[in-house]
Protein backbone atom coordinates (compact mmCIF):
# COMPACT_ATOMS: atom_id res chain seq x y z
CA UNK A 1 0.00 0.00 0.00
CA UNK A 2 2.77 2.52 0.63
CA UNK A 3 4.53 2.01 -2.23
CA UNK A 4 1.49 3.00 -4.66
CA UNK A 5 0.69 6.31 -2.18
CA UNK A 6 4.78 6.83 -3.29
CA UNK A 7 4.47 6.14 -6.56
CA UNK A 8 1.18 8.51 -6.86
CA UNK A 9 2.65 11.03 -4.53
CA UNK A 10 5.48 11.06 -7.67
CA UNK A 11 2.39 11.40 -9.99
CA UNK A 12 0.98 14.46 -8.37
CA UNK A 13 4.32 16.43 -7.97
CA UNK A 14 5.06 15.62 -11.82
CA UNK A 15 1.91 16.71 -12.90
CA UNK A 16 1.83 19.51 -10.52
CA UNK A 17 5.55 20.81 -12.36
CA UNK A 18 4.29 20.34 -15.74
CA UNK A 19 1.54 23.11 -15.30
CA UNK A 20 4.02 25.81 -13.06
CA UNK A 21 4.83 28.24 -15.45
CA UNK A 22 8.82 28.75 -15.93
CA UNK A 23 8.74 31.78 -14.37
CA UNK A 24 8.38 30.70 -11.13
CA UNK A 25 11.88 29.66 -11.40
CA UNK A 26 13.28 33.37 -10.54
CA UNK A 27 11.85 33.13 -6.98
CA UNK A 28 13.68 29.96 -6.02
CA UNK A 29 17.11 31.44 -7.48
CA UNK A 30 19.25 32.74 -5.08
CA UNK A 31 19.99 36.79 -4.82
CA UNK A 32 23.20 36.43 -6.89
CA UNK A 33 21.47 34.93 -9.46
CA UNK A 34 19.05 36.39 -11.98
CA UNK A 35 17.07 35.19 -14.90
CA UNK A 36 14.04 36.62 -17.02
CA UNK A 37 12.40 36.41 -20.27
CA UNK A 38 10.94 32.49 -19.71
CA UNK A 39 9.59 29.91 -21.57
CA UNK A 40 8.09 26.35 -20.87
CA UNK A 41 7.37 24.90 -17.42
CA UNK A 42 9.41 24.74 -13.94
CA UNK A 43 10.39 21.03 -15.02
CA UNK A 44 11.68 21.80 -18.61
CA UNK A 45 12.18 25.10 -19.33
CA UNK A 46 13.87 27.82 -20.63
CA UNK A 47 15.63 31.78 -20.21
CA UNK A 48 16.98 34.26 -22.83
CA UNK A 49 18.57 35.60 -19.69
CA UNK A 50 21.16 34.42 -17.14
CA UNK A 51 23.02 36.22 -14.94
CA UNK A 52 25.28 35.08 -12.15
CA UNK A 53 27.03 37.72 -9.90
CA UNK A 54 26.31 40.54 -12.56
CA UNK A 55 28.01 37.86 -15.07
CA UNK A 56 25.59 37.67 -18.28
CA UNK A 57 25.81 34.20 -19.35
CA UNK A 58 23.33 34.44 -22.06
CA UNK A 59 20.07 32.35 -22.50
CA UNK A 60 19.47 28.76 -20.51
CA UNK A 61 17.60 25.34 -21.28
CA UNK A 62 17.06 23.44 -18.17
CA UNK A 63 15.49 20.09 -17.35
CA UNK A 64 14.92 20.02 -13.36
CA UNK A 65 15.32 16.53 -11.36
CA UNK A 66 12.79 15.94 -9.11
CA UNK A 67 14.58 13.27 -6.77
CA UNK A 68 16.63 16.20 -5.23
CA UNK A 69 13.60 16.91 -4.23
CA UNK A 70 13.16 14.08 -0.99
CA UNK A 71 16.66 16.36 0.19
CA UNK A 72 15.34 19.63 0.29
CA UNK A 73 17.31 20.74 -2.66
CA UNK A 74 17.43 22.05 -6.42
CA UNK A 75 19.05 20.14 -8.96
CA UNK A 76 18.62 20.60 -12.52
CA UNK A 77 20.79 19.84 -15.95
CA UNK A 78 21.57 22.85 -17.62
CA UNK A 79 22.93 24.43 -21.25
CA UNK A 80 23.46 27.66 -21.29
CA UNK A 81 24.94 30.15 -24.54
CA UNK A 82 25.91 33.27 -25.15
CA UNK A 83 28.14 34.48 -28.42
CA UNK A 84 31.12 33.92 -25.96
CA UNK A 85 30.51 30.81 -24.23
CA UNK A 86 28.72 27.90 -24.49
CA UNK A 87 28.69 25.19 -21.32
CA UNK A 88 26.79 22.04 -19.80
CA UNK A 89 26.05 21.29 -16.46
CA UNK A 90 24.29 19.96 -13.42
CA UNK A 91 23.54 22.19 -10.78
CA UNK A 92 22.66 21.93 -6.98
CA UNK A 93 21.00 24.99 -5.43
CA UNK A 94 20.00 25.20 -1.95
CA UNK A 95 22.57 27.25 0.70
CA UNK A 96 25.24 27.17 -2.36
CA UNK A 97 25.64 26.88 -5.67
CA UNK A 98 27.22 23.56 -6.49
CA UNK A 99 28.12 23.11 -10.24
CA UNK A 100 28.84 19.57 -11.40
CA UNK A 101 30.35 17.87 -14.71
CA UNK A 102 31.18 21.54 -16.07
CA UNK A 103 32.31 21.90 -19.59
CA UNK A 104 32.59 24.57 -21.28
CA UNK A 105 34.35 26.58 -24.03
CA UNK A 106 34.36 29.97 -25.01
CA UNK A 107 36.59 33.61 -25.42
CA UNK A 108 38.48 34.80 -23.36
CA UNK A 109 37.20 38.01 -22.81
CA UNK A 110 34.71 36.36 -20.32
CA UNK A 111 36.49 36.32 -18.12
CA UNK A 112 38.07 39.78 -17.79
CA UNK A 113 35.35 40.84 -15.00
CA UNK A 114 37.97 38.75 -12.12
CA UNK A 115 41.33 40.94 -14.02
CA UNK A 116 40.21 44.43 -15.35
CA UNK A 117 40.93 45.78 -11.80
CA UNK A 118 44.49 45.40 -12.80
CA UNK A 119 44.02 47.47 -15.82
CA UNK A 120 44.66 44.76 -18.65
CA UNK A 121 41.90 42.22 -20.71
CA UNK A 122 42.64 39.04 -22.14
CA UNK A 123 42.51 37.89 -25.87
CA UNK A 124 42.44 34.04 -26.95
CA UNK A 125 39.85 30.58 -26.42
CA UNK A 126 39.69 28.63 -23.46
CA UNK A 127 38.32 25.28 -22.31
CA UNK A 128 37.16 24.29 -18.49
CA UNK A 129 36.04 20.41 -17.63
CA UNK A 130 35.24 20.43 -13.83
CA UNK A 131 34.51 18.04 -11.89
CA UNK A 132 33.20 20.25 -9.25
CA UNK A 133 32.53 24.52 -8.43
CA UNK A 134 31.00 25.45 -5.26
CA UNK A 135 29.76 28.94 -4.82
CA UNK A 136 28.32 30.41 -2.35
CA UNK A 137 27.25 34.24 -3.18
CA UNK A 138 30.90 36.05 -3.98
CA UNK A 139 32.53 32.93 -2.22
CA UNK A 140 34.31 30.06 -3.76
CA UNK A 141 33.82 27.09 -1.92
CA UNK A 142 35.13 24.90 -4.01
CA UNK A 143 36.47 24.13 -7.28
CA UNK A 144 38.35 21.06 -8.50
CA UNK A 145 38.93 20.02 -12.72
CA UNK A 146 41.03 21.50 -15.47
CA UNK A 147 41.12 24.91 -17.69
CA UNK A 148 42.64 25.40 -20.95
CA UNK A 149 43.37 28.51 -22.83
CA UNK A 150 44.76 28.44 -26.37
CA UNK A 151 46.42 31.47 -27.45
CA UNK A 152 46.02 33.26 -24.26
CA UNK A 153 47.01 36.79 -24.42
CA UNK A 154 47.19 39.45 -21.74
CA UNK A 155 46.65 43.13 -23.03
CA UNK A 156 47.53 45.83 -21.28
CA UNK A 157 50.35 48.52 -21.15
CA UNK A 158 52.26 45.35 -22.71
CA UNK A 159 50.53 43.28 -24.63
CA UNK A 160 52.11 39.53 -23.46
CA UNK A 161 51.23 36.11 -25.56
CA UNK A 162 51.41 33.31 -22.99
CA UNK A 163 50.34 30.80 -26.05
CA UNK A 164 48.52 27.42 -24.70
CA UNK A 165 48.47 27.92 -20.67
CA UNK A 166 46.98 24.92 -18.58
CA UNK A 167 45.89 25.39 -15.16
CA UNK A 168 45.17 22.48 -12.81
CA UNK A 169 42.88 22.98 -9.87
CA UNK A 170 42.92 20.90 -6.85
CA UNK A 171 40.75 21.37 -3.79
CA UNK A 172 42.36 21.15 -0.36
CA UNK A 173 40.48 22.07 2.91
CA UNK A 174 39.73 25.66 2.44
CA UNK A 175 41.15 26.68 -0.48
CA UNK A 176 42.63 25.34 -4.20
CA UNK A 177 45.76 25.01 -5.41
CA UNK A 178 46.42 25.69 -8.66
CA UNK A 179 49.07 24.85 -10.87
CA UNK A 180 50.52 26.71 -13.87
CA UNK A 181 52.30 25.90 -17.24
CA UNK A 182 52.14 27.34 -20.69
CA UNK A 183 53.89 26.35 -23.85
CA UNK A 184 54.17 28.52 -27.31
CA UNK A 185 54.08 32.10 -25.36
CA UNK A 186 56.64 35.16 -25.32
CA UNK A 187 57.83 33.72 -22.16
CA UNK A 188 57.78 30.64 -20.16
CA UNK A 189 56.03 30.40 -17.24
CA UNK A 190 55.67 27.65 -14.14
CA UNK A 191 54.13 28.35 -10.89
CA UNK A 192 51.19 27.72 -8.34
CA UNK A 193 48.71 29.60 -6.31
CA UNK A 194 46.54 29.32 -3.84
CA UNK A 195 43.05 30.59 -4.27
CA UNK A 196 40.91 30.76 -0.86
CA UNK A 197 36.98 31.25 -0.71
CA UNK A 198 36.91 34.88 -0.37
CA UNK A 199 38.52 34.58 -4.02
CA UNK A 200 42.58 35.95 -2.28
CA UNK A 201 45.25 34.23 -4.04
CA UNK A 202 48.56 33.79 -3.02
CA UNK A 203 50.65 33.52 -6.16
CA UNK A 204 54.80 32.11 -6.65
CA UNK A 205 55.23 31.89 -10.16
CA UNK A 206 58.87 31.47 -12.23
CA UNK A 207 59.40 33.34 -16.08
CA UNK A 208 62.02 32.59 -18.45
CA UNK A 209 62.72 34.56 -21.70
CA UNK A 210 62.58 32.25 -24.75
CA UNK A 211 63.53 32.40 -28.23
CA UNK A 212 59.95 33.72 -29.05
CA UNK A 213 60.39 36.81 -26.54
CA UNK A 214 60.57 40.21 -27.97
CA UNK A 215 62.73 43.00 -26.62
CA UNK A 216 59.72 44.74 -25.12
CA UNK A 217 58.94 41.84 -22.78
CA UNK A 218 62.80 41.08 -22.37
CA UNK A 219 63.03 44.21 -21.28
CA UNK A 220 59.76 44.72 -19.32
CA UNK A 221 60.49 41.24 -17.31
CA UNK A 222 62.81 43.25 -15.33
CA UNK A 223 59.93 44.92 -13.71
CA UNK A 224 57.57 42.34 -12.80
CA UNK A 225 59.39 40.26 -10.66
CA UNK A 226 63.06 39.74 -8.85
CA UNK A 227 65.78 38.78 -10.41
CA UNK A 228 67.21 34.97 -10.16
CA UNK A 229 70.82 33.85 -10.58
CA UNK A 230 69.85 31.33 -13.26
CA UNK A 231 67.94 34.46 -15.52
CA UNK A 232 64.90 33.61 -14.95
CA UNK A 233 61.88 35.95 -12.92
CA UNK A 234 60.45 34.96 -9.61
CA UNK A 235 57.21 36.67 -9.39
CA UNK A 236 55.22 36.38 -5.60
CA UNK A 237 51.89 38.33 -5.44
CA UNK A 238 49.21 38.35 -2.81
CA UNK A 239 45.59 39.88 -4.04
CA UNK A 240 42.13 39.53 -4.70
CA UNK A 241 39.27 38.39 -7.66
CA UNK A 242 36.70 40.10 -8.40
CA UNK A 243 33.55 38.10 -8.51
Amino acid sequence: MKRYILIGFIVFLITILFTIPASIASKLLPKHITASQFDGNIWQGSASTFTVNKLNLGSVKWEIQPSCFFILKLCADIQQTNHQLSSSFSITLRNSTVFKNLYATGDARVLDSLVNKFGITLTGDFEADLNKLSITERRIDNIDGDIRFEKLAINGVLRVLLGNLDSRFVPQDNYTVVSLANQQGHVDLSGMANLFEDMSYELDMSIRQNQLSTDAVINGMQFIGDQQSDGSVRLKHNGKLAL
